[in-house]
């Protein structure tokens, strides 16, 4: 995986559920959930294709949640999923390819979730999935250690500031 920058959502009504995909200021004529790019990588799928994998939010405060998006190499829409949990915030603070097709994000409850794009299991077909797998041990992984040690100590900092402004 490969992180890029090509693609932006032209957000013209912020309350839409879908917001037109632009790559390079030409529209796609795709359209896909959420109002903003969290992320975006080039990927490769299954089949042996290249592949678009899109990050995007609501930004919607208390209640974030991150789409996922993917699509093939002419730009169609291949396959989605959602990651929202009930009374929880997944706002994403970090996010890195752990392999092609594997995609580490860590978020500010110090949740720590793979993406995986999977071929999906019929016999006739390659066609792409998304799955959500729980990280068991996190910490077992130096990047992902590293990670949890630098939100800690900015939540750290952050508390210590707001001690230092009570006084």
């Amino acid at each position: 995986m490969q992180a890029i920058a090509e693609f932006t959502l032209v957000v013209s009504d912020a309350e839409a559920l879908t917001q037109p995909l632009y790559v390079n200021q030409q529209d796609t004529g795709v359209s896909i959930a959420g109002v903003q790019i969290e992320a975006q990588y080039r990927c490769q799928l299954p089949n042996g294709a290249q592949g678009y994998l899109l990050l995007t939010s609501y930004d919607c405060p208390f209640e974030e949640s991150l789409e996922f998006s993917l699509l093939d190499d002419e730009l169609g829409l291949v396959t989605t999923a959602s990651l929202a949990r009930e009374y929880a915030s997944l706002l994403l603070y970090a996010h890195w390819p752990m392999a092609e097709n594997r995609l580490r994000l860590h978020f500010y409850n110090q949740l720590v979730v793979d993406l995986v794009i999977e071929p999906r299991s019929y016999w006739f077909s390659l066609s792409p999935k998304l799955l959500l797998a729980d990280v068991v041990a996190p910490q077992d992984d130096p990047h992902t250690k590293a990670s949890m040690g630098a939100l800690a100590q900015r939540f750290a900092d952050a508390s210590q500031s707001h001690d230092i402004h009570q006084k």
